[in-house]
């Protein structure tokens, strides 16, 4: 079993993305992991295409704030984020159409992910 941290998780987003599934999706999107192995990331979407990159992005279209726990549950499928937006587990700001979209943007089977983290240790 692959340790899927946070960081391990943002970094392969660029290989699990569906660029299909963006049609006509242009975003900015900051991640702002609260707790244990924290941090900042921000995610950039354009062209049917998906690059990351470590800290504050600059006019981002929307952020997430979550714990660590909460943002891999929602990128493993596990947490659906319109329902931890619901109860108070995670916040966003901006656009909360892209928030709502972004688990439809990336591939959330965990064995997928799994695969392409240990390639990338």
């Amino acid at each position: 079993m692959v340790d899927i941290t946070v960081e391990k998780l943002i970094y392969v987003l660029p290989k699990v993305f569906i660029p299909e599934n963006a049609k006509n999706t242009r975003a900015n999107i900051q991640i702002i992991a609260t707790g244990t192995e924290g941090g900042e990331w921000g995610i950039r979407i354009i062209d049917h295409t998906c690059s990351v990159e470590e800290g504050q992005i600059e006019n981002p279209d929307f952020s997430l704030i979550a714990t660590t726990d909460d943002i891999l549950k929602i990128f493993l499928g596990e947490l659906d984020p319109l329902r931890a937006y619901m109860k108070g587990k995670i916040q966003f700001k901006g656009r909360i159409k892209h928030a709502l979209e972004i688990t439809e943007l990336f591939s959330t089977n965990k064995s997928q992910i799994e695969a392409m983290i240990s390639i990338e240790d």
